[in-house]
């Protein structure tokens, strides 16, 4: 099947409010997602008519300097004090705090609103995480969940997880969308491992038995 990728754009040019500008540290990191990416270079330059340092970074999977995606779970060390993200919605900006602790401040144009997060807003995923992680070294029978998808299938990543312990006994569960409903089909399973976006650990209380992101086991995405 052949893809066709389209960027779609915010018309509207987005002017950074006062009080939003006045929130912000020194020296910051800027993301924006795709939608308003187009406006990058003049929403760093209202950051810095105000004295403030503007750092630019590229997340390993983005197709542009400053561009952010839902798996953009990198640490950055930067020297910042924190990051800025420019958008609508949460799921994109929680992604820098699985990997970093400055916190995120954020205005989204659509709704003029400004907020800011921090890692105790993830608290909750944090722990199904550290927990699922030491469930999985005392676990015989891992699940390893594996996609189709373009950009999520790592099979070869898989199987060097499946090398690395091969004192346990990995199934692996393949499909295009993975539907969480039907894990509960395999009872004997006791830890899974997603392979797919790292994110889907935001819905770990769907999955029927503790459930950890294959990069938390030594395996590079």
């Amino acid at each position: 099947m052949k893809l066709a990728f389209v960027d779609v754009r915010y018309k509207k040019r987005v002017v950074l409010p006062q009080d939003f500008l006045d929130m912000l540290p020194q020296k910051v990191i800027l993301f924006l997602n795709i939608q308003f990416h187009h406006q990058y270079a003049d929403l760093k330059a209202q950051i810095e008519a105000t004295g403030r340092e503007v750092m630019t970074v590229r997340p390993k999977h983005a197709w542009h300097e400053g561009q952010i995606l839902g798996c953009s779970v990198e640490e950055w060390m930067e020297g910042q004090d924190a990051f800025v993200y420019v958008g609508d919605g949460l799921f994109h900006p929680k992604a820098v705090l699985f990997a970093n602790t400055q916190p995120m401040f954020i205005h989204d144009p659509k709704t003029g609103k400004s907020r800011t997060l921090t890692k105790q807003d993830i608290a909750q995923i944090e722990g199904s995480r550290k927990g699922a992680i030491a469930t999985f070294y005392s676990s015989q029978h891992v699940g390893m969940l594996l996609t189709t998808k373009y950009g999520q299938a790592r099979i070869e990543q898989a199987l060097k997880l499946r090398e690395k312990f091969p004192d346990k006994a990995f199934h692996f569960l393949l499909a295009d969308v993975i539907d969480f409903s039907k894990l509960e089909d395999f009872p004997f399973i006791q830890c899974y491992v997603n392979t797919a976006c790292p994110r889907i650990m935001d819905d770990n209380e769907k999955v029927p038995r503790p459930m950890v992101n294959i990069s938390d086991l030594g395996i590079v995405w």
